[in-house]
Protein backbone atom coordinates (compact mmCIF):
# COMPACT_ATOMS: atom_id res chain seq x y z
CA UNK A 1 0.00 0.00 0.00
CA UNK A 2 1.19 3.80 -0.71
CA UNK A 3 2.00 6.16 1.92
CA UNK A 4 0.86 9.59 1.75
CA UNK A 5 3.52 11.99 0.52
CA UNK A 6 4.29 13.47 4.19
CA UNK A 7 5.54 10.08 4.83
CA UNK A 8 7.87 10.04 2.10
CA UNK A 9 9.51 13.08 3.78
CA UNK A 10 9.60 11.47 7.03
CA UNK A 11 11.77 8.91 5.31
CA UNK A 12 14.73 11.55 4.12
CA UNK A 13 14.12 12.98 7.54
CA UNK A 14 15.19 9.60 9.55
CA UNK A 15 17.29 8.61 6.98
CA UNK A 16 19.51 11.88 7.27
CA UNK A 17 21.63 10.26 10.15
CA UNK A 18 22.12 7.07 7.91
CA UNK A 19 24.35 8.25 5.17
CA UNK A 20 27.74 9.82 5.66
CA UNK A 21 31.40 9.59 6.01
CA UNK A 22 32.85 7.37 8.99
CA UNK A 23 34.71 9.32 10.97
CA UNK A 24 35.80 7.56 14.23
CA UNK A 25 35.65 9.10 17.85
CA UNK A 26 37.15 6.94 20.91
CA UNK A 27 35.36 7.46 24.27
CA UNK A 28 36.94 7.22 27.74
CA UNK A 29 36.01 4.29 28.97
CA UNK A 30 33.67 6.31 31.63
CA UNK A 31 31.80 6.68 28.61
CA UNK A 32 30.45 2.68 28.82
CA UNK A 33 27.91 1.78 31.52
CA UNK A 34 27.80 -1.38 33.64
CA UNK A 35 25.78 -4.10 31.29
CA UNK A 36 21.87 -5.00 31.76
CA UNK A 37 20.23 -8.31 31.29
CA UNK A 38 17.19 -7.72 29.55
CA UNK A 39 14.16 -10.65 29.94
CA UNK A 40 13.12 -11.99 26.41
CA UNK A 41 9.35 -11.29 26.82
CA UNK A 42 8.19 -7.97 25.17
CA UNK A 43 6.73 -5.75 27.22
CA UNK A 44 4.37 -4.29 24.62
CA UNK A 45 1.77 -6.41 22.28
CA UNK A 46 4.24 -6.96 18.53
CA UNK A 47 2.70 -7.69 14.91
CA UNK A 48 3.44 -11.15 13.90
CA UNK A 49 4.71 -9.47 10.24
CA UNK A 50 8.07 -11.16 9.79
CA UNK A 51 10.96 -8.35 8.92
CA UNK A 52 13.90 -9.79 7.37
CA UNK A 53 17.42 -8.62 6.14
CA UNK A 54 18.33 -8.77 2.77
CA UNK A 55 20.68 -11.40 3.72
CA UNK A 56 18.03 -13.02 5.76
CA UNK A 57 20.52 -13.74 8.72
CA UNK A 58 18.26 -11.78 11.22
CA UNK A 59 14.41 -11.27 11.66
CA UNK A 60 12.19 -9.18 13.97
CA UNK A 61 8.90 -7.63 14.81
CA UNK A 62 7.30 -4.52 15.32
CA UNK A 63 4.87 -3.01 17.45
CA UNK A 64 1.36 -3.80 16.52
CA UNK A 65 -0.61 -1.83 14.96
CA UNK A 66 2.69 0.13 13.44
CA UNK A 67 2.74 0.66 9.45
CA UNK A 68 5.36 -0.32 7.34
CA UNK A 69 6.70 2.55 4.42
CA UNK A 70 7.20 1.27 1.08
CA UNK A 71 10.41 2.87 0.96
CA UNK A 72 11.30 0.99 -2.67
CA UNK A 73 14.57 2.58 -4.15
CA UNK A 74 13.83 6.42 -2.77
CA UNK A 75 15.91 5.97 0.53
CA UNK A 76 19.63 4.16 1.29
CA UNK A 77 20.28 0.92 -0.22
CA UNK A 78 21.41 0.43 3.92
CA UNK A 79 18.14 0.43 5.22
CA UNK A 80 15.37 -2.28 4.59
CA UNK A 81 12.63 -1.41 6.91
CA UNK A 82 11.38 1.59 8.06
CA UNK A 83 8.10 1.92 10.14
CA UNK A 84 6.04 4.30 12.06
CA UNK A 85 3.33 4.39 14.66
CA UNK A 86 -0.44 5.14 13.92
CA UNK A 87 0.23 8.83 15.42
CA UNK A 88 3.09 9.61 13.23
CA UNK A 89 5.06 10.58 16.43
CA UNK A 90 7.75 7.47 16.44
CA UNK A 91 9.52 5.46 13.54
CA UNK A 92 11.34 2.43 13.32
CA UNK A 93 14.81 2.15 11.18
CA UNK A 94 16.39 -1.16 10.27
CA UNK A 95 20.01 -0.84 8.67
CA UNK A 96 23.15 -2.26 7.39
CA UNK A 97 26.11 -1.17 8.62
CA UNK A 98 28.25 -1.74 5.53
CA UNK A 99 31.84 -3.43 5.84
CA UNK A 100 34.93 -1.77 5.01
CA UNK A 101 38.74 -1.56 6.26
CA UNK A 102 37.96 0.57 9.44
CA UNK A 103 34.26 -1.22 10.28
CA UNK A 104 36.48 -4.41 10.31
CA UNK A 105 39.31 -3.40 12.21
CA UNK A 106 37.82 -1.45 14.94
CA UNK A 107 34.74 -4.62 15.23
CA UNK A 108 38.29 -6.82 15.62
CA UNK A 109 39.61 -4.38 18.51
CA UNK A 110 36.54 -3.34 20.45
CA UNK A 111 33.55 -5.57 19.45
CA UNK A 112 30.42 -3.86 19.42
CA UNK A 113 31.29 -1.34 21.78
CA UNK A 114 34.05 -0.17 18.81
CA UNK A 115 30.88 -0.81 15.98
CA UNK A 116 28.39 1.41 18.17
CA UNK A 117 31.06 4.48 18.58
CA UNK A 118 31.77 4.22 14.99
CA UNK A 119 27.75 4.39 14.48
CA UNK A 120 27.33 7.36 16.60
CA UNK A 121 30.21 9.52 14.90
CA UNK A 122 28.62 8.56 11.74
CA UNK A 123 25.62 10.47 12.63
CA UNK A 124 28.01 13.45 14.89
CA UNK A 125 30.01 13.83 11.47
CA UNK A 126 26.80 14.26 9.00
CA UNK A 127 25.49 17.22 11.60
CA UNK A 128 29.06 18.79 11.98
CA UNK A 129 29.75 17.56 15.51
CA UNK A 130 26.43 19.13 16.87
CA UNK A 131 24.73 15.93 18.09
CA UNK A 132 24.55 15.33 21.91
CA UNK A 133 24.96 11.91 23.31
CA UNK A 134 23.08 11.31 25.95
CA UNK A 135 23.86 8.94 28.72
CA UNK A 136 26.45 6.22 27.82
CA UNK A 137 27.54 3.40 25.79
CA UNK A 138 25.58 0.57 26.78
CA UNK A 139 25.78 -3.41 26.55
CA UNK A 140 22.54 -4.96 26.63
CA UNK A 141 21.98 -9.43 26.74
CA UNK A 142 18.62 -10.59 25.74
CA UNK A 143 18.86 -14.09 26.10
CA UNK A 144 22.03 -15.34 23.56
CA UNK A 145 22.19 -12.03 21.89
CA UNK A 146 23.98 -9.24 22.76
CA UNK A 147 23.51 -5.43 21.71
CA UNK A 148 25.51 -2.02 22.48
CA UNK A 149 23.06 1.16 22.77
CA UNK A 150 23.51 4.19 22.89
CA UNK A 151 21.17 7.49 22.76
CA UNK A 152 21.20 10.65 21.31
CA UNK A 153 19.87 14.35 20.64
CA UNK A 154 20.00 16.20 17.81
CA UNK A 155 20.46 20.30 17.75
CA UNK A 156 16.80 20.72 16.54
CA UNK A 157 14.64 18.38 18.85
CA UNK A 158 14.54 17.83 22.35
CA UNK A 159 13.81 14.25 22.26
CA UNK A 160 15.93 11.36 22.35
CA UNK A 161 16.62 9.32 19.41
CA UNK A 162 17.59 5.62 20.75
CA UNK A 163 19.72 3.19 18.70
CA UNK A 164 21.62 -0.37 18.96
CA UNK A 165 23.94 -2.42 17.28
CA UNK A 166 24.25 -5.91 17.04
CA UNK A 167 26.07 -8.32 14.86
CA UNK A 168 24.81 -11.60 13.08
CA UNK A 169 25.72 -14.90 13.21
CA UNK A 170 27.66 -14.78 10.26
CA UNK A 171 29.70 -11.23 11.55
CA UNK A 172 27.17 -8.89 9.27
CA UNK A 173 26.33 -5.68 10.86
CA UNK A 174 23.22 -4.34 11.75
CA UNK A 175 21.68 -1.00 13.27
CA UNK A 176 18.13 -0.63 14.80
CA UNK A 177 16.96 3.13 15.98
CA UNK A 178 13.88 4.17 17.37
CA UNK A 179 13.37 8.14 16.29
CA UNK A 180 11.06 10.36 17.56
CA UNK A 181 9.10 12.49 15.07
CA UNK A 182 7.31 15.87 14.89
CA UNK A 183 5.05 15.88 11.68
CA UNK A 184 1.67 16.06 12.62
CA UNK A 185 2.62 17.70 16.09
CA UNK A 186 1.02 15.17 17.92
CA UNK A 187 1.81 14.07 21.79
CA UNK A 188 4.30 12.07 21.83
CA UNK A 189 4.27 9.13 24.61
CA UNK A 190 6.21 9.40 27.64
CA UNK A 191 9.86 8.41 27.81
CA UNK A 192 9.02 5.46 29.68
CA UNK A 193 6.34 4.24 27.15
CA UNK A 194 9.41 4.41 24.25
CA UNK A 195 11.57 2.77 26.11
CA UNK A 196 9.20 -0.28 26.85
CA UNK A 197 8.84 -0.05 22.21
CA UNK A 198 12.38 0.17 22.17
CA UNK A 199 12.81 -2.90 24.99
CA UNK A 200 10.71 -4.69 23.23
CA UNK A 201 11.63 -4.51 19.78
CA UNK A 202 15.07 -5.37 20.96
CA UNK A 203 13.45 -9.04 22.38
CA UNK A 204 11.74 -9.66 19.17
CA UNK A 205 15.45 -9.23 17.26
CA UNK A 206 16.67 -13.03 16.12
CA UNK A 207 19.95 -13.54 14.82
Amino acid sequence: MLMPKFLYILVFLCLFMLSSCIIVKYEDQEQISPRIVLSEKPEIELSDEIIRSRMGDMIAFIPKGWMLIDVEDKVSSDVFCIAVNKEHTLSIVFSVIRKNELVNSVFEKEGLMGLARLSFSKKDKKTSGTLKQVGKFMQIEIGNNVFVKYDYLTPSNSFVTRVAVFASSINEFYEFSLIPLDILNNQRPKSDEIDKIFRSVLTAIKY
